[in-house]
């Protein structure tokens, strides 16, 4: 009986467990017009980004009501605005409307890129998915993260001048 208690307590905590120690690299809200659409947060264990170290947390909070479909439509346009092509890309697409939900106002969806490069996808702090492909977290995270990126003032506030070009360590052992 407390075997089986254990096991249930790190199941339910494992999604807190998984990207606990983090730090806020920097914070923002994107208003379309007069809507406010989600807030973002960047975070990482020391509270500075290196592009492609891990692990890395991209966490977007909802303020609007969207479809799963809307998001991955979305995701394919930020690609396609960037410049971002990928033999993989629409298998990723895919793969992102089996994880996501529909959202909610005030649902989260979180991306936790971890020391492998695997990306897991958090619906309200529960796993939702993982994509097992270390190509897929750079080209999604470039969505926010890239300075090809079509909100260079968000940008601007994910990575609030708290970038690095070498880091001096890993965190990934």
């Amino acid at each position: 009986m407390i075997r089986t208690i254990s096991v249930l307590f790190l199941l339910i905590s494992l999604p807190v467990l998984a990207t606990s120690g983090f730090e806020q690299v920097g914070k923002a809200r994107l208003n379309v017009f007069i809507w406010s659409v989600y807030d973002i947060e960047l975070l990482t264990p020391d509270g500075l980004y290196a592009p492609d170290r891990v692990p890395v947390k991209l966490k977007l909070t909802y303020l609007r009501n969207f479809s799963a479909k809307s998001l991955v439509n979305r995701t394919r346009e930020e690609w396609s605005e960037q410049g971002i092509s990928h033999e993989k890309s629409e298998q990723w697409l895919r793969a992102l409307l089996d994880i996501w939900p529909d959202i909610n106002e005030g649902d989260s969806l979180e991306l936790y890129v971890d020391c492998s490069h695997n990306s897991h996808f958090y619906f309200n702090s529960q796993l939702a998915g993982i994509i097992r492909d270390k190509e897929f977290a750079p080209l999604f995270l470039a969505i926010w993260l890239s300075d090809r990126t079509s909100q260079p003032a968000m940008r601007s506030r994910l990575l609030a001048g708290k970038t690095i070009k070498q880091p001096d360590s890993s965190f990934c052992r």
